[in-house]
This record gives C-alpha cells, structure tokens and sequence, in this order.
C-alpha cells in the first residue's frame, strides 16, 4: 500500500428514461511527499481494458496527508488506487487482489480507514476549581467481514508517554452526515473526557478492526505515522 490508500469505494446506480447506468464515487487518502502529486484510479470496465480516471484534491489538506476523490462514470469491475510523487509511483492493489464490487457495493481500503475525527473542548467543575476537559470523538469505516468485532481507537494525548484504547459502537451503514456506505459499517468513538494536558497541544492515534471470528487485526495508523490534531476545539481530520 505504500504512501496512498483507499478511504471508500462504491458502486451506484442511477435510473432514468429507460435506461439504467452505474458509477463509482472513490476517495482516497495519500502521503504527503511533494506540493505536486497525481492520483487516479485505475480500472477496467470489462476485465479487458484499463483506462485512468484522475482524482482531485479535497480541501483542506490534513498536514501530513492529503484527501483525494473523484468518480467513475462506467461500470467499474475492477481497481486499483495510482499515486505519481517526486518520480515515484505508489499503488493501493487490495493486497495485490485488486478492488471489486463483486460481492459488496462499497468497499473501505485495508478494511478499516478513518473517516472523521473531531477534537472538543469543555469545562468540569469540582473542588472550587473549573477544570478545563478535552476529548476526540469520530467515525470509523470497515468492511463488515463477521459478525463479531471490535473497532476503536489507540490514543495518546501526553505525546506518546502513555497511550489508551477506546472501544467504538456500531452506528450502522450512515455517517453523521448522511453519506450511506452499505454494506460497509460506520462506528463511532469518543475518548473519555481527559484534563486537558499540557504535555502536548495535539492527540495522536490510530484506528483499529479486530475480526473476532479469525483473529485478524488491522489498522489505519497514516502511514505509520500515526494521524495527529490538534487539541484546538472544532479541530478536524477526515
């Protein structure tokens, strides 16, 4: 997988005149290597011809990473993710299985991606002193493999000293703002409620997938470098 990595992939439908055609929203998370970078899918349509489809830049950039998306305007059989960078080229190719629509209508990249993350502020009063609170809460995408499963998410907030695990709750196949990614799962997290600490300004973390039924893990940690936000209230990833 490298420096890019499949957010969501779907495949849609729409009816009219008669007729009915499908296409396939893709977004796409890439290392931040270089300001200038190319990303695209690469797809057949029919198990015999690959064409390009670029992706655009989604503003905001997240740092050290950047969101891409476009879309499809054909059928979609199969897929894999190109990212060109500084002379390199760096491919997402579902573990060298390449992506397909064939039995799921949505797919997520290496079966769990983070899709939100907010960092809230509050106030906590005790003692006759108000103590300032901080805490992150969020959206996790996985491929719903089994049934039994664990999602959540490994957070720090004293800079790596100390780290913790939140366990996140089902929230079905709708994201908090609407979009529908069935048959994929949405779960959603929120840390507990820390003191804010001041041994760091930001939260790093990463985001995991436990698949009960065979033991299988895996995470979405950006690359290896962990994703990193700000404390700053309203602070956003996604």
């Amino acid at each position: 997988m490298g420096s890019v990595k499949l957010k969501l992939g779907q495949r849609e439908f729409d009816s009219g005149g008669g007729f009915t055609v499908t296409f396939a929203p893709i977004s796409v998370k890439v290392q931040n290597l270089a300001f200038a970078k190319d990303v695209a899918v690469h797809y057949t349509p029919d198990n015999a011809i690959w064409k390009d489809t670029p992706l655009a830049f989604v503003a905001p950039s997240f740092g050290n990473y950047d969101l891409f998306s476009g879309t499809v305007g054909e059928q979609v059989e199969r897929f894999v993710i190109r990212y060109s960078v500084n002379g390199q080229t760096f491919y997402d190719n579902n573990g060298g299985w390449n992506y397909s629509f064939e039995s799921n209508l949505a797919t997520v990249g290496g079966n769990v991606a983070l899709y939100k993350a907010t960092a809230r502020q509050g106030s906590e009063a005790g003692g006759g002193f108000v103590f300032t609170t901080s805490w992150l809460e969020g959206e996790i995408l996985v491929n719903n493999l089994h049934l039994s499963k664990q999602v959540g998410v490994a957070i720090t907030v004293d800079g790596g000293a100390t780290w913790d695990t939140v366990q996140g709750t089902f929230a079905e196949s709708t994201t908090s703002d609407g979009k529908f990614v069935g048959p994929a799962e949405v779960w959603k997290f929120k840390t507990p409620e820390f003191n804010l600490n001041p041994a760091s300004n930001a939260f790093f973390f990463a985001v995991f997938y436990r698949d009960l039924e065979t033991s299988s893990e895996y995470w979405d940690n950006n690359f290896g470098q962990n994703y990193q936000v700000s404390k700053t209230d309203g602070s956003v990833l996604g």
